[in-house]
């Protein structure tokens, strides 16, 4: 069975790297918007639980559904202004630019690496790593479908590159065992540090969101490229961090000063307004001094540049010793 999954296969890789690259690029240009469409639909709908399958395209603003001509990838954007087809209203720039950034994505994975299993393999892990970063640094959560799922199909691409065999020669293609540690380096860095800042803080140090992704990334990494991804992530957390705490103190400190005047509030005749005012005035004193951090967006960064610089970074620490 295997030998003739292992021929088809052979025969689709031959027919599409002897087509000519000007005849495939296009193509692969225009999958890649397509996808980056259903990116945009996993950015709107997961936030809200809805439905990511079955339920049409529609306006955010007037709710209409939207016909299929007005829903092409790029060239509907571009066709109608910008603007709904029904309510006129403007249509965020970013549904433009994510399918545009996902077709050249895809199109470079194309160029560097033609259609192999490691463009499949790296075009799977774009579609899932953007949405994560997008929604964490906006809603500050990992929705269950794209972290569980994402570890899932990790899993099962290993599975299927240790049964068929494909060529290895980007990071990202591993074997289901690889894949296994790297699942076990990423739950027990991040899940160790979800239960140790429990124990001795009595709070999270980190979401489940965070855990539950980082076995995603060991999934689609392998054990070596995705510890190097965990790394990489703590230090970009720490800086781009470092960097917004300031900001946000900088930002909120007049806020903060301004709110603060108003913190004899619970002096009134009426006993339930005081408390409202009480409340109220310590829940936005704390939003404004608190300076949390969404991590996933450092980690889908770190799990990138660990893809195409980990075999680099491990023989340089590593080549020495061995």
């Amino acid at each position: 069975m295997n030998e003739i999954i292992n021929e088809y296969v052979r025969v689709i890789v031959i027919f599409f790297r002897e087509t000519n690259p000007w005849v495939i690029g296009p193509i692969v240009f225009i999958f890649g918007a397509i996808f980056g469409s259903f990116i945009n639909v996993l950015i709107y709908r997961l936030p809200l639980e809805m439905d990511i399958v079955f339920k049409p395209s529609f306006c955010p603003k007037c709710k209409k559904n939207i016909r299929w001509y007005h829903n092409i990838p790029i060239f509907s954007y571009l066709f109608l202004g910008g603007k709904c087809a029904y309510c006129k209203e403007r249509i965020d720039i970013s549904y433009f630019v994510i399918e545009i950034l996902t077709a050249l994505c895809f199109l470079l994975f194309y160029v560097l690496y033609g259609i192999t299993w490691d463009f499949l393999v790296l075009c799977i892990f774009f579609v899932l790593s953007l949405p994560v970063l997008i929604i964490d640094f906006k809603y500050h959560i990992i929705p269950d479908e794209l972290s569980i799922g994402g570890f899932i199909i990790g899993l099962f691409l290993g599975l299927i590159h240790t049964f068929i065999g494909f060529d290895n020669n980007v990071n990202i293609t591993v074997s289901i065992l690889d894949s296994i540690l790297g699942v076990l380096v990423g739950v027990l860095i991040f899940g160790g540090i979800y239960f140790f800042s429990f124990w001795i803080f009595k709070k999270e140090g980190m979401g489940l969101g965070d855990v539950k992704f980082s076995a995603t990334i060991g999934a689609f990494l392998g054990s070596a490229p995705s510890l190097v991804a965990f790394l990489l992530s703590f230090i970009y957390g720490s800086l781009f961090g470092i960097i917004l705490m300031i900001y946000k103190r900088i930002k909120n400190t007049k806020k903060i000063k301004l709110l603060s005047y108003f913190k004899d509030f619970n002096v009134s005749s009426d006993y339930l307004t005081s408390i409202v005012r009480v409340y109220t005035y310590h829940t936005e004193l704390d939003q404004l001094k608190s300076s949390y951090i969404a991590f996933g967006p450092y980690m889908v960064l770190a799990a990138w540049t660990s893809i195409f610089i980990s075999h680099q970074i491990t023989d340089i620490f590593l080549g020495e010793i061995i």
